[in-house]
């Protein structure tokens, strides 16, 4: 007598469906995910000319009563400069507006 063994077989079909559960409740959740921040930074392109510092540039626009150094290095990190980098005229720097 033959005896007759049944084959098991993956199906897709329990991937597919757990897949699609993920899907429905994960793309809400980052699609309305935002990031806030406490306030919008504004900035101002500035031409360096001849004989500019960071720091004169800083100087210049900051209010009475402001830490110039913290100033100078706030603006030195948002430009991606080092300390020992030196600025040449012509160059564009952002700087926070006031």
């Amino acid at each position: 007598m033959h005896t007759y063994r049944r084959k098991t077989r993956v199906t897709l079909v329990p991937f597919i469906q757990l897949l699609s559960l993920v899907l429905v409740f994960a793309l809400p959740v980052v699609w309305a995910s935002q990031v806030y921040t406490s306030s919008p930074a504004h900035y101002d392109k500035v031409v360096v000319g001849h004989g500019d510092t960071v720091w004169s540039l800083v100087a210049k626009r900051a209010s009475s009563g402001s830490d110039v150094n913290e100033l100078a290095y706030n603006v030195m990190s948002l430009n991606h400069l080092k300390a020992g980098d030196r600025i040449r005229p012509g160059q564009v720097l952002l700087l926070p507006r006031n």
